[in-house]
Parts: structure tokens; C-alpha cells; sequence
């Protein structure tokens, strides 16, 4: 049978629970590295790359982060990423289950999260995005979200945000990433990723630690294919 895109109405709960269950166990491409390198510095953000190849990213703002690097380098700074991770519960299954719902990939929402917050929930920009997603205030009402310091209501409201880019931009991460970062109409009026310095290194730095080669796995053993071509992701149904 030809394979038929998949949609919600498609779905059912007992192929919710199976894709969930596997979901969290997939990265995906992101075929869009803009040129790599060790440390990086554009906007608010320093980039620094570990002995293992594990990227950390610092605001300039986050006292704590930048003096765990200033003691211990890398390693110190991830222990206080994790630590973080430790302090908001069950974070993860949360993530995977609002990621599900609005049919984002949750490797792509802990990415962007790290890259913007490294998991502070109070993180607030000297542009004034604030929370885990550093969501700014109207993106934030926008998506309905009344305490953008409040976790779970930070990623419900970025997730949500995420969702409507990729709808917005046909399911082009590239797009969707740089309009995360500069806006929607940036994006549409430039056709491209913008040619600015800090959205360029921002889509880069996601695709740093999203993904690191090209995968296409089944979600479901009989159900449901999910893939990349290109810039874009690829629902199919394998019956």
C-alpha cells in the first residue's frame, strides 16, 4: 500500500503510547551546520567544546554557569546543567509527552532549551526572554502561558511556539530554528535563514547537539515512519 501521511486524527491512543515510548530514544538530522568550531561568540551566548566533543553554552548572564566554567571548564559547567536537570522532576517524560502531543521531536525542545537556558527556569535575557525556552513576554501570551518561570508551562508554550514554525515553514527546521530566534517575519521577508551573525550561530548551535548523523528510524514497528529529507520531516504510515 502506498505509504499515507499521518495526521492526529489518524493516530490512535494506543499508537500515541507506542511512538511515545520510542520517541525519546530518536534524534534526528539537522542538515544544516553553517561550519563548526571549538568556542564561538555571537549575541549573548559563549560556545565551549569539552575534551569529548560536548558542547556548553553559557549566557553571559548566567553568573553561576560562567563560574563553574571559570573553576573547572566544561565539566563543571555540565555538572551545574545537570544538577539543574535534577531539580525540575520529571522534566523529561514531561517534555516527551507535550513534544508528542504537538508533534515535535523532544531531542529538538532539550536543545533548545540548553542552548537558550542551559536548563535555568529563572533565565531572563538582557532582551527579556525569560524561562527555560526563553520565551519573550508576548511569544509568551501568545501561547498562553501565564508564568513563564513556572517549567512546565515554559516548554508547553515553546513547544507550542516550535509547532506553529514548522507549520508556518512547511516543516524546514532551518526556518523554523532562525525564526525562533529572529522572528517569524525575519524569516518570511528574507526567504533564507536572516544574514545575521547571532541567528546564523544559533542555528548552528542547535544542530551541534541535536543530531550528529543522518537517521531515519521507524517510531512504530507497524504503524508509523518518520524521517528527514532535506530540511524537512516526513510523517509516512507503514501499512
Amino acid at each position: 500500500m502506498v505509504p499515507r501521511k499521518v495526521t492526529n486524527e489518524t493516530r490512535s491512543d494506543s499508537d500515541r503510547k507506542v511512538v511515545l515510548h520510542r520517541f525519546c530514544r530518536i534524534s534526528f538530522v539537522l542538515a544544516i551546520l553553517l561550519g563548526a568550531g571549538s568556542r564561538i561568540s555571537a549575541g549573548e551566548i559563549t560556545t565551549y567544546k569539552d575534551q569529548n566533543g560536548r558542547t556548553v553554552y553559557v549566557n553571559r548572564d548566567d553568573r553561576e554557569l560562567r563560574s563553574a566554567v571559570d573553576r573547572g571548564g566544561s565539566a563543571a559547567a555540565l555538572r551545574v546543567i545537570q544538577q539543574r536537570k535534577r531539580g525540575l522532576p520529571a522534566i523529561d517524560e514531561y517534555i516527551d509527552q507535550v513534544a508528542l502531543l504537538h508533534q515535535v521531536d523532544p531531542n529538538l525542545v532539550q536543545a533548545v532549551i540548553e542552548v537558550e537556558s542551559a536548563w535555568n527556569p529563572k533565565a531572563r535575557s538582557r532582551k527579556g526572554a525569560l524561562g527555560l525556552m526563553q520565551l519573550m513576554p508576548e511569544t509568551a501570551a501568545r501561547f498562553g502561558v501565564r508564568d513563564p518561570f513556572d517549567p512546565r508551562e515554559n516548554v508547553e508554550g515553546g513547544v507550542r511556539y516550535l509547532r506553529f514554525l514548522l507549520d508556518r515553514f512547511h516543516e524546514n527546521l532551518k526556518y523554523a530554528l532562525a525564526a525562533y530566534n529572529a522572528g517569524e517575519k525575519a524569516v518570511a521577508a528574507w526567504g533564507d535563514v536572516p544574514p545575521y551573525e547571532e541567528t546564523r550561530t544559533y542555528v548552528q548551535r542547535i544542530a551541534m547537539i541535536y543530531s550528529p548523523g543522518h537517521l531515519q528510524e521507524d517510531l512504530s514497528a507497524s504503524v508509523i515512519s518518520r524521517s528527514i529529507q532535506g530540511n524537512r520531516i516526513i510523517y509516512t504510515n507503514l501499512d
